[in-house]
């Protein structure tokens, strides 16, 4: 059986770029996701860094608000998302995160790696290291890990499409 907790912090690493980003509220999220144009001549890759790095934190208020509808919005349909296990499309992705949000992380830290983009713009990547507290058995558990995000600018809007993490050993 899975450990939850590994998953929560798995899940969680996946978007853990800026946790503490003050950007637009969780309800406005779609929104802020908005790319700009990809043309090579008008990409401003700043902004399009400010508009990943935003929905990277407001998935992460999503995921300790327990809301999963809020998370999806992210992914593309064919997502595939490498943790603990091998995790295709959506519809699989939802039912992880219904299992996750039952008992999500009570603190996130984070250090993002930055964001990098394809020489078209059509691509990009997110990544860091992460570490979580959350509890198990009625005991404070503490794990870290890190984490690989792939979007793509799909009609304007960066979506998921890849996204890897691994956590960190226990230390005994």
């Amino acid at each position: 059986m899975r450990d939850i907790h590994a998953i929560a912090l798995l899940t969680a690493a996946s978007f853990i770029s800026v946790a503490c980003y003050k950007g637009t509220p969780a309800t406005a999220d779609s929104a802020s996701v908005t790319a700009s144009s990809t043309t090579s001549t008008s990409f401003d890759e700043k902004a399009a860094s400010a508009q990943i790095l935003a929905a990277d934190s407001a998935f992460v208020r999503g995921l300790m608000s327990k809301n999963v509808d809020s998370l999806m919005i992210y992914y593309d349909p064919s997502v595939v998302s490498l943790g603990k296990t091998a995790v295709n499309g959506t519809t699989a992705l939802r039912s992880s995160y219904n299992e996750a949000v039952k008992n999500p992380p009570t603190a996130v830290n984070f250090e993002s790696g930055g964001v990098k983009f394809s020489n078209d713009h059509s691509m990009a990547y997110d990544y860091g290291t992460v570490s979580e507290t959350g509890t198990a058995g009625g005991k404070t558990v503490k794990r870290s890990g890190t984490y690989l995000n792939v979007w793509r600018n799909v009609n304007g809007r960066w979506m998921i499409v890849a996204e890897i993490s691994s956590a960190t050993p226990d230390a005994r």
